[in-house]
């Protein structure tokens, strides 16, 4: 006697639910894999966290990084800030990929793009203004005049000292001759006002407090107006001349008196190329809300901008600039925005699978029933011929032990009930051949 339970196993095995498991998982495998495949090609959710170097806690880069902070936790995410010395100090730490550091201000002009494959420029953000403040004592014409004299020009590791290096032995003023103190505008003002140092040269904003102060100082300090910008923006590309009108620093005071030319780098905001694309958006969109509203040297919507780059343009900034921010990002709040925007990517290979397969699946699946009922035919059709011209009684009782055994095994195929109608048909031509088969074995008991 058979196992029960392996009888049930068998059932199990030749049943249309097994075949609608297989045929209908290949399918839903099928999608699966496409999903899987695609999703490998994906970047993931962006990080919640993110770190950002900047300068010192009183400058202004610091100021402008903790804008950004309280932008990203609108947003949900945590941006971290550390300080430094400045835009050379940043520049060494975020090409450090063991800092942990992904974005950070910088000076345009510090370096050399092709030194550093491993950073983007995600835009330009706003002019940096280099000023030069001289004691009246001494009569400057040209920066050459500086030259034997004490002068601060920025603490090691920023910007400043940096580019004021640069355009000092440019004019014949170096360490050698001249007394250069790497001191930022901040501890060197009150020198400057006191007489212990003859200039000081810093790169800050219009509201800078060291700019204020000194200019308010006009009896005993003067702000040098740089009478060949021209020459230096056409020597180096990466700076802007800039006029700075009768009253920009403090129109009460009409300060200064008369137009002053400087001349200025722009502000970078850098990164690394692995950072995800998700926060780079957010960056950029940082970056328009914080510094789209101009300032005394920039119009409304004239920053950020893809001009004045360190590095090369990131892709996202480049659409960025051309398109604005993405479609759903316009519309939706940012996280289910770029949670969209996945799921967008996700559902194209879905998509496109989708229709093939519901073209498909379902006649396989009809086919492969229909093919359970149908194949006895070919073996009821031999039959059938056979019985045509049959007299052999012996030979037609064969025959009908080869029906009945056919009748039982299509009664027991499992077919969904929508298909019931195809065995009992079945089972009626059955009944059809036995019919006859049947009537050659009485006639051939009836002649003996």
């Amino acid at each position: 006697m058979q196992n029960p339970y392996l009888k049930r196993v068998i059932k199990f095995l030749r049943s249309h639910v097994l075949m609608s498991f297989i045929i209908y998982g290949a399918a839903i495998g099928i999608l699966a894999g496409a999903l899987w495949g695609t999703f490998q090609f994906v970047k993931p959710l962006p990080p919640d966290k993110v770190t950002m170097v900047t300068g010192s806690e009183g400058g202004a880069y610091y100021a402008f990084a903790m804008r950004y902070k309280a932008f990203f936790a609108e947003h949900g995410y945590d941006l971290e800030v550390r300080t430094s010395n400045g835009s050379m100090d940043n520049l060494s730490i975020i090409s450090d990929p063991k800092s942990g550091v992904q974005a950070a201000f910088m000076q345009g002009g510090i370096a050399d793009a092709d030194d550093y494959p491993a950073l983007e420029s995600l835009a330009a953000l706003y002019y940096e203004p280099v000023w030069l403040f001289v004691s009246k004592r001494l009569k400057l014409e040209t920066l050459n005049d500086l030259k034997g004299r004490r002068v601060a020009v920025g603490a090691e590791g920023s910007g400043t000292n940096h580019l004021v290096s640069l355009l000092l032995a440019e004019n014949g003023v170096t360490a050698e001759n001249t007394e250069l103190l790497p001191e930022g505008a901040g501890a060197a003002a009150s020198k400057l006002l006191d007489r212990k140092i003859d200039a000081l040269i810093t790169i800050a904003g219009v509201d800078s407090k060291a700019v204020r102060e000194l200019s308010q100082a006009s009896r005993t300090v003067a702000l040098y107006s740089f009478d060949r910008a021209e020459t230096y923006v056409r020597t180096h590309h990466f700076l802007k001349k800039l006029t700075l009108p009768p009253g920009g620093i403090d129109l009460m005071r009409d300060l200064p008196e008369t137009d002053v030319t400087l001349v200025a780098p722009a502000a970078n905001l850098v990164i690394r190329d692995d950072l995800h694309p998700a926060l780079r958006y957010l960056f950029l969109l940082a970056a328009d809300k914080i510094h789209g509203e101009g300032d005394m040297f920039a119009m409304s919507g004239e920053f950020p901008n893809g001009q004045a780059l360190l590095f090369p343009l990131s892709d996202e900034s480049a659409n960025f600039f051309k398109s604005g921010p993405p479609f759903l990002m316009r519309y939706l709040p940012f996280q289910a925005a770029i949670t969209a925007e996945r799921l967008k990517i996700l559902l194209i290979p879905l998509l496109t699978l989708l229709f093939p397969l519901f073209k498909i699946t379902p006649p396989a699946y009809r086919w492969q029933i229909r093919r359970r009922i149908f194949k006895w035919y070919k073996h009821l059709k031999r039959l059938d011929m056979e019985a045509l011209d049959l007299t052999d009684s012996a030979r037609a009782k064969e025959m009908l032990d080869q029906l009945k055994e056919m009748d039982r095994q299509v009664l027991e195929t499992s077919v969904p009930l929508s298909y019931t109608d195809n065995v009992y048909s079945l089972r009626v031509h059955i009944r059809l051949i036995r019919t006859r088969l049947e009537r050659i074995v009485e006639g051939a008991g009836n002649a003996g």
